[in-house]
C-alpha cells in the first residue's frame, strides 16, 4: 500500500512538472515588439530605413528562436496610434526617435502599458524629443560629443558577446543623469569617455512593483546606422552586439537577474529541477 506522504509526494513532483512544462511551452510563444508608425522621422522611425536591418536581425532565428541563441523567437510589429488598444499582443515597446510633436498625445499611454508590466526600450536622443523619459523622470539632460561607449553586463556583455568601445553618431548625441537614474532605483550600465552615462537598465519590477523592464540609450545610432548586423555571430560588429545583448535582456526580463546581472532562464531551471526530481521518484519505485 502506498502511504498517505508518498501519495502528497507524487502529487506535489506531478504538479510541479506541469507547472515546469507549461512554463517551458510558454516560453516558445515569441516576444512581440512593436514601434510606432508615425515618430516623426521618416528615416528613424520604426518603419524607416535606419531600422531596418535591427528588425531583420531580432527576427533572424540563429539569434532568437528554437536553437538559436536566445530559445525566444521575436516578432516585430508596427503600432497606430491612436487606436482602442494599442499595445494589445505586444510584449515590448521601442521609441526610436519619437517626436514630441507627435508622441505627446499618447506618451502616458506608453507610461501607463510600462507600468503594466510591458517593456520599454527608448532611444530618446535629443533633450527635445525625450517626453515619455520625462514622465518617468529620467530625461535627456544634455548633448555630448561623439566619443565611444563601454559597460558591463548584461548590455555590453551578454549572450551575443561582449561590446568594446560602441560607437555613436548623428550629432545628437544626449546623455541622461546618473541621480535620476539612481532615483527610479535603475543601474547606470554605460559612460563615455566623458564619464556621462549613456545607458540604464531597470529589470522587471525594479522600476515600479509591476513594471515591465526599461532600457533607455539617449542615442539610436548607437543601434541604428552604427550597427552592423548580419547573419551570423560572426557578423556582428561591437554595436550590433549590443544592441542585440539590449533586446536579449528585454525578452528574459521575467527572469531573475543573476550575480553578473545577467537573466536566468526561470522556465529551463524548473524543467530541469522537475526532471531531476521525476527521475528520483521512478529510480525510488
Amino acid at each position: 500500500m502506498i502511504s498517505t506522504q508518498t501519495k502528497l509526494g507524487n502529487t506535489l513532483l506531478s504538479g510541479l512538472a506541469g507547472l515546469a512544462m507549461a512554463l517551458a511551452a510558454g516560453s516558445s510563444q515569441a516576444y512581440v515588439i512593436g514601434g510606432p508608425t508615425d515618430t516623426g522621422s521618416s528615416f528613424y522611425g520604426w518603419t524607416g530605413g535606419a531600422n531596418a536591418d535591427l528588425r531583420t536581425a531580432l527576427e533572424n532565428p540563429t539569434f532568437f528562436g528554437p536553437g538559436g541563441v536566445i530559445e525566444e523567437s521575436v516578432t516585430t510589429t508596427d503600432i497606430s496610434f491612436p487606436s482602442a488598444d494599442p499595445f494589445a499582443g505586444v510584449d515590448g515597446f521601442i521609441s526610436p526617435w519619437w517626436f514630441e510633436s507627435v508622441s505627446g498625445p499618447y506618451e502616458q499611454a506608453v507610461v501607463d502599458f510600462f507600468l503594466g508590466g510591458g517593456d520599454l526600450w527608448l532611444l530618446q536622443d535629443s533633450q527635445n524629443e525625450d517626453g515619455i523619459g520625462e514622465l518617468l523622470g529620467v530625461p535627456t539632460v544634455g548633448q555630448t560629443a561623439i566619443t565611444p561607449v563601454n559597460g558591463t553586463a548584461p548590455l555590453f556583455d551578454g549572450p551575443f558577446g561582449v561590446a568594446n568601445n560602441v560607437q555613436q553618431g548623428g550629432g545628437l548625441e544626449g546623455f541622461v543623469s546618473e541621480q535620476d537614474v539612481l532615483d527610479a532605483n535603475g543601474t547606470v550600465i554605460g559612460r563615455n569617455t566623458e564619464n556621462q552615462v549613456i545607458a540604464a537598465f531597470w529589470g522587471a519590477g525594479q522600476y515600479a512593483p509591476g513594471a515591465g523592464a526599461l532600457i533607455i540609450v539617449p542615442d539610436i545610432d548607437m543601434f541604428t546606422t552604427l550597427a552592423t548586423f548580419g547573419p551570423e555571430l560572426t557578423d556582428l560588429d561591437d554595436n550590433a552586439r549590443f544592441a542585440l545583448n539590449a533586446f536579449a535582456f528585454l525578452a528574459t526580463s521575467d527572469a531573475p537577474i543573476d550575480e553578473g546581472g545577467n537573466p536566468v532562464p526561470l522556465p529551463g531551471t524548473l524543467a530541469l529541477i522537475a526532471l531531476g526530481l521525476l527521475t528520483l521518484r521512478k529510480r525510488q519505485r
